[in-house]
């Protein structure tokens, strides 16, 4: 019985018969295949051509059955997997069905020419399948050629014909609204990631399964070699299968690797009978091989069991199912990593908590200049890796001015032979060999040493033109009898070094730096960094290897992928930075004045400046996480003296005035805090929020942009070097209002940003107040709650708040003193406490209000005699600002004091540097005074302050930052 399934058509509302037309070309196509090869010309092929138009959509052979009982294959394409005119252009989803036993599943081919993911759902294509489709199908979907196109129109001078069909390229959400030039009507076009998602969520809720297939190879050439891919879309698509955890067959690379032995365009031509896109029967059949070969390597199988004996001869891709990467971009070079699980485990996805760490070696990389490939395999040796299919595929995706990282050893040490890995090499370096029939391949092979296997990776990169670079293995998690993880000595690390000598090429010794890293950080804290009992790290072990990597990289002189590496100074290590190319020092970076910052490299100048602004001052800035950083600086120059000031973030004071002679240099270490608004997310349902609630003058400040900016300024700022290094210390916590934050612009400044040149490199300062605020915004806000997340034992919690409490006119956040004032000031002490840190409390500062007299007039009512009660009821330490605030306005005078304030005096809350600066001494003496052991942390040179003799005013100098505002900072 031969069973005829009628697929529906659908114009909806188009009025040119687009969905018919398309519906027919199919069947007309296959009828004029059937007519041509009966070499016919009659009324019977044009009845022919009919029925095939009817019957194009969905032919099933059945064997006594209903066809509408079997599970169905669909594919969702374009011009290079549908039918085509069964000549010169053929698709591979043509003779797909072929390799399918018609009685068990039916081939559904709804792939059309010209379209891309977008034209294909938005003329619905897409919807008229998607009626088929039921649970337990399969549904293939290929998209890219197309989506390269014009969103719109062509360019101009353009002689294609008119078409609207490319996608916005990418995986973001951007869209774009047109007026389609061909449709007439308004549209919204989105990017290829939206249109492919939304397929793949569609065919899940059908029940169905969907897999995600790279694009046809295309007969281009380059010097020499095929083209591997059309633009990005290939590699996009495996993006889209990790993300949606989506079966993913690279069928470009397998059928590249075919063509490209033949050598030239001309010998493709075969294949290509009419254009370099759109395969010929041959050409189709060898990408129908090549898909059919990835669905049998997927695990599970997803067409076990429906397979034709055509099918079943098909080989399988034992890498399809690994999901292994391939590089995003083709033009840029590529840094392919190739080892055992220690590098990649699994498909890479982490499961069972164990992580290689070659998935965040990229990290470290400018994934703008160059692509990171991890393509190790797990449970594979050098010998291994060798002789599958894995090493080849490298190797033809290789081009030069590519590199090759490469990690072995941990399976090397296991039998030559048995029926289970047959995976051991033979020991050692040299040229032994042994002769085995293979228990688990049946075939005859002979087996190398460790070291004529990396030989082989070495000398096939380097004659590819690729760099190679060889790592030493990891260590497993076994301690010695002194308590140090042991190391592999006279063993693999030592063979692989011995071999990268002899080769000369790079040798990273990963086996001693991580080594050293596990020794350091002792048993109890290496623990969690293992997914296992003593191999496989976890996600947090796998992220200290790749960054131990990564120094190993940068330590290397010299160094072939400088140039490519970027920076995270979260990671531990200390990272060095030289800005002076003709001093160059030791496994440092050297930064030239040309390199400006970008997230992608994660280090550069920053805010339009370099050393070579004509004032000398400059930004610099560091991709940094949430912590403290230790920075050692070396200020001097050989030619000339120098004097220099420091600042970070939003002009946080570090250093001032440190003076060297020519030819003379010194080096100091100070402590810089960095933040960004992300918290913790709550858990479902939970109040809360993922990042503190910003005021619209804080957003894309220095002080909360995920990076760490070092102002360089002074009378003649001279840098040599920078080392930066995360580091846990002692953390003094501010929290307060427009008085106590970093003023991001001059002439605005406040105590809390001067606070930390008082500090030695014992303590840092992380000032988290900010212009406007008070005890119940500060919570509602968030602000909190980016505190407590970030405070721990051995901190100090500084509090100031009072200006903003107070003022009535503000009904949602004003505190009466004796009441809920304190009762928020407890609160507040009551969280740094159950964290173990210690509270402190700082009354305000007065206003500059005089009377006739020359004497202040308190405008803070009762609000910091409530705060001193507070401290005295809770044992908590004070700092009594408010009354050194009305000596140095006093001492000062009338006259003198607004020198002291911003606005050139017209502000009489505000302070300019000198009086931020005087306020922050009262501060460090008040430290003094409240006996706090952090008064150790002084600076040597303070020697105590009088505020009722202040510095004088007219005589006081400090480097001013270049950026200013006359807008008043908030509050009052």
């Amino acid at each position: 019985m031969f069973t005829v399934r009628f697929g529906g058509i659908s114009s909806g509302t188009r009025s040119d018969c687009t969905g018919l037309l398309d519906w027919l070309e199919g069947g007309i196509i296959l009828g004029s295949f059937f007519c041509i090869g009966m070499k016919l010309r009659s009324p019977f092929c044009i009845l022919a051509a009919a029925f095939g138009a009817l019957a194009s959509f969905s032919i099933a052979a059945v064997d006594g059955e209903d066809a509408g009982s079997l599970p169905r294959i669909f594919v969702a394409g374009d011009s290079t997997a549908a039918p085509g005119d069964g000549v010169g252009r053929v698709g591979w989803a043509n003779p797909f069905s072929e390799f399918f036993d018609e009685s068990k599943v039916a081939v559904h081919n709804k792939a059309r020419g010209g379209r891309s993911s977008r034209t294909f759902i938005t003329e619905g294509h897409w919807d008229d399948m998607l009626q088929e489709v039921e649970v337990g199908d399969l549904v293939l979907i290929q998209f890219g050629h197309n989506d390269g196109g014009a969103i719109n129109r062509e360019p101009e001078g353009s002689g294609r014909p008119l078409r609207a069909r490319g996608s916005l390229p990418g995986l973001g959400d951007e869209s774009e609204e047109i007026l389609n030039a061909v449709t007439g009507k308004r549209e919204i076009v989105y990017t290829f990631g939206h249109y492919m998602r939304k397929m793949v969520a569609d065919t899940r809720e059908k029940g169905a399964t969907p897999v995600l297939l790279s694009l046809t190879a295309r007969n281009l050439w380059k010097e020499g070699r095929l083209e591997r891919g059309s633009g990005k879309y290939g590699y996009w698509t495996y993006q889209l299968a990790k993300e949606l955890d989506v079966p993913f067959i690279d069928i470009t690379n397998p059928v590249v690797d075919r063509f490209e032995p033949l050598g030239n365009k001309e010998a493709l031509d075969v294949y290509f009978p009419q254009d370099y896109v759109h395969t010929g029967p041959e050409g189709a059949m060898i990408n129908a091989e090549a898909v059919l070969s990835g669905l049998k390597g997927l695990r599970p199988n997803p067409v076990a069991g429906w397979l034709s004996e055509k099918g079943e001869s098909v080989p399988v891709d034992t890498l399809s199912w690994l999901k292994l990467p391939i590089p995003e971009d083709a033009e840029k070079p590529t840094i392919f990593l190739i080892g055992d699980s220690t590098v990649r485990n699994g498909r890479g996805d982490g499961s069972n908590g164990q992580w290689g760490w070659g998935a965040f070696l990229d990290t470290h990389f400018d994934n703008t200049k160059v692509n990171v490939v991890n393509r190790a395999v797990g449970g594979l040796s050098s010998r291994t890796f060798y002789t599958g299919p894995y090493w080849e595929r490298v190797k033809s995706m290789m081009k030069p001015g590519d590199f090759l990282i490469m990690q072995f050893g941990h399976n090397d040490d296991i039998a030559l032979n048995d029926a289970e890995r047959a995976r051991g090499t033979i020991k050692g370096t040299g040229d032994e060999t042994e002769a085995i029939d293979n228990m688990l391949t049946g075939q005859p092979e002979v087996v190398h040493t460790y070291g004529w296997y990396l030989r082989q990776y070495i000398e096939t990169a380097k004659s590819e033109g690729a760099t190679p670079i060889v790592c030493s293995l990891v260590p497993r998690k076994t301690w010695n009898e002194q308590g140090q993880i042991n190391r592999s000595v006279g063993s693999y690390r030592d063979w692989a070094k011995q071999v990268a000598d002899e080769g000369g090429v790079a040798f990273v010794d990963l086996n001693s730096l991580v080594a050293d890293k596990y020794d350091a950080l002792g048993k109890s804290a290496v623990n969690p960094l293992f997914g296992d009992a003593h191999t496989h790290t976890s996600w947090e072990g796998a992220i200290l290897n790749a960054q131990c990597v990564a120094v190993g990289l940068r330590a290397l002189d010299p160094n072939p992928l400088q140039e490519f590496m970027t920076v995270n100074i979260g990671s531990g290590d200390a990272v060095r930075f030289t800005f002076s190319p003709e001093m160059p020092q030791e496994a440092a970076i050297i930064v030239d004045p040309s390199m400006t910052y970008n997230e992608e490299r994660g280090y550069g100048f920053d805010l339009g400046t370099s050393p070579d602004s004509e004032d000398g001052v400059f930004y610099f800035s560091v991709l940094a996480t949430d912590g403290n950083y230790r920075l050692t600086i070396e200020f001097g120059d050989e030619e000339q003296a120098s004097s220099n000031t420091v600042k970070v973030e939003s002009r946080r004071l570090l250093l001032e005035n440190v003076k060297t002679k020519a030819g003379r240099f010194t080096t100091r270490s100070v402590f810089a805090n960095t933040r960004n608004s992300d918290l913790v997310p709550p858990e479902k349902y939970a109040p809360g929020g993922k990042s503190v609630v910003l005021n619209e003058r804080e957003i894309g400040k220095l002080h909360w942009d995920g990076k760490l900016t070092i102002e360089f300024n002074g009378r003649a700022p001279e840098v040599r070097s920078l080392e930066i290094q995360r580091v846990d210390v002692p953390t003094v916590y501010l929290i307060g209002d427009s008085t106590v934050t970093d003023q991001p612009y001059e002439p605005a400044a406040s105590w809390g940003q001067m606070l930390s040149r008082f500090f030695n490199d014992e303590v840092a300062v992380a000032n988290h107040a900010e212009s406007g605020e008070t005890l119940k915004s500060f919570m509602t806000g968030l602000r909190l709650a980016k505190v407590l997340q970030e405070v721990d034992e051995g901190d100090y919690l500084f509090i100031q708040f009072t200006h903003n409490d107070q003022k009535e006119q503000w009904p949602q956040t004003y505190v009466e003193a004796g009441t809920t004032y304190k009762a928020y000031l407890e609160v507040l002490i009551a969280e740094a406490r159950l964290r173990g840190a210690t509270p402190v409390l700082v009354t305000s500062m007065q206003r500059r209000r005089f009377d006739s007299e020359g004497k202040i007039v308190s405008t803070l009512g009762d609000y910091p005699q409530a705060m001193r009660e507070v401290a005295r009821s809770e044992g908590v330490a004070l700092i009594d600002l408010e009354p050194m605030s009305v000596a140095l306005y006093e001492a000062l005078g009338p006259a003198d004091a607004p020198k002291a304030f911003s606005n050139g005096g017209k502000d009489a809350t505000h302070h300019n540097n000198y009086g931020a600066y005087q306020l922050a001494k009262c501060v460090a003496q008040g430290i003094i005074d409240a006996k706090l052991p952090l008064a150790k942390a002084l600076v040597s040179d303070f020697k105590g302050y009088d505020p009722s003799r202040p510095d004088d005013v007219d005589t006081f100098e400090m480097a001013a930052s270049p950026f200013s505002s006359d807008l008043a900072p908030l509050g009052n």
